[in-house]
């Protein structure tokens, strides 16, 4: 069996990519599996890649479908060289959907969230192979050293916001009939908790006797015009009310929070390799969850993992999965109170130095990095049989 794993990465912010597909495929080490990072912005990438096909790759890998779309003679990379691809894919397909659908056989598509695998069969229909993957982190190295008591900072808020109201003006760019439609939906994704954008949407297009046919990327485009209005408009929300304490807020285009009372700090984005450390000497971590009901965003089991007390809007699943943990506070957009009850939380003298425990545990069980590793190589094991059994051994053209 091919022992070489490859992690395809590109620019972004913090080089949280890099610095993840590292962690994860440093849990592989011990059952015998070399695990190599490959940044597409080096322009060497591909002299780097070529020793380990010769080699043998079992699979690889990338997030937000960096790297599937690799081409080789005019054909997808993956099919020429044959070695299952999986994209990790845990934003709204709606952003890049091109990445939704590669025409390959070897290229999966491995989706963290039920509603964004629905999007996927309901509006995309790539004919490639999409299946579900669980949501992993990697354990923090560094979740003992400072008793919760004892953390020199009280409220992390770690995320780059956006102004909702700059978003909401580039609509006027849009025709009446298709802005109107933003503004309802949005309009109504707001009134209620947090959770899937995407049928209110359709049900909003549907009641302005739209349909789209086969243009569905107009339907895509306004499917992420929605869902980053409504994600921005919640993320200032929460920051203004952490101006109301002394909360650490680390990221990018905060500009647009008046800070001139503020208790709360701004910093720049931190590089990702400090995060165990920074969440492992806080004592609140604050989490404003994405556009889904199905799952949690991973910084709550890595709050847990940290054992740190964690603050989130809730939705179906945490309110299922955390609301028996001690050192877990969720809260609802709907409720007229939330802002006055999270500062209550926050500002309360109460300790959590016991009450850590059974969160770490659920964070070292249910949201194991190394059950997501082993999932991915149960895929391409899956990818593999089918081409041995049933592939035509065809090669597609790259798009």
């Amino acid at each position: 069996m091919p022992h070489n794993v490859v992690a395809f990465v590109g620019q972004n912010e913090n080089r949280i990519l890099r610095v993840v597909a590292e962690q994860f495929l440093d849990l592989m080490k011990p059952y015998g599996i070399q695990g190599h990072v490959i940044d597409l912005h080096n322009p060497d990438w591909q002299n780097q890649l070529e020793p380990l096909v010769k080699e043998g790759v079992l699979f690889a890998f990338g997030s937000a479908g960096i790297g599937a779309a690799l081409s080789l003679n005019e054909k997808n990379l993956w099919d020429a060289i044959q070695v299952p691809f999986i994209s990790s894919l845990a934003d709204h397909p709606a952003q890049m959907p091109a990445n939704h659908r590669i025409n390959a056989r070897f290229v999966v598509n491995g989706y963290h969230y039920r509603e964004h695998f629905d999007v996927q069969r309901k509006i995309i229909r790539s004919a490639q192979m999409s299946t579900m993957l669980p949501h992993g982190i990697t354990p923090n190295p560094d979740c003992d050293k400072i008793p919760w008591s004892k953390r020199s900072r009280r409220i992390v808020f770690l995320k780059s916001g956006g102004d909702p109201e700059a978003k909401r003006a580039q609509w006027t760019g849009w025709p009446i009939k298709l802005r109107e439609i933003l503004e309802e939906s949005s309009r109504q994704a707001l009134q209620g908790p947090t959770g899937d954008v995407t049928p209110v949407v359709m049900d909003c297009v549907k009641s302005y006797g739209l349909e789209f046919g086969e243009k569905r990327d107009m339907l895509l485009a306004m499917l992420n015009e929605v869902d980053w209005y409504v994600r921005l408009f919640r993320l200032t929300m929460m920051a203004r009310a952490l101006c109301r304490v002394e909360a650490d807020i680390f990221g990018a285009r905060w500009e647009h929070i008046d800070r001139a009372k503020s208790r709360a700090r701004f910093h720049p984005s931190v590089d990702a390799a400090s995060m165990h450390g920074l969440f492992a000497d806080t004592k609140f971590i604050v989490n404003v969850t994405p556009n889904f009901a199905s799952g949690t965003h991973e910084r709550v089991p890595n709050g847990f993992a940290a054992k740190a007390c964690v603050v989130s809007d809730d939705n179906t699943y945490t309110l299922t999965k955390f609301h028996e943990l001690p050192n877990y506070f969720g809260f609802s957009w709907t409720d007229p109170s939330w802002e006055e009850k999270l500062i209550d939380h926050l500002e309360s003298p109460r300790t959590y130095d016991e009450d850590l425990e059974p969160a770490f545990q659920m964070a070292q069980e249910e949201f194991s990095g190394l059950k997501f590793m082993q999932s991915m190589i149960q895929t391409a094991e899956v990818v593999r049989f089918g081409e041995r059994v049933f592939g035509r051994h065809e090669t597609a053209p790259a798009q």
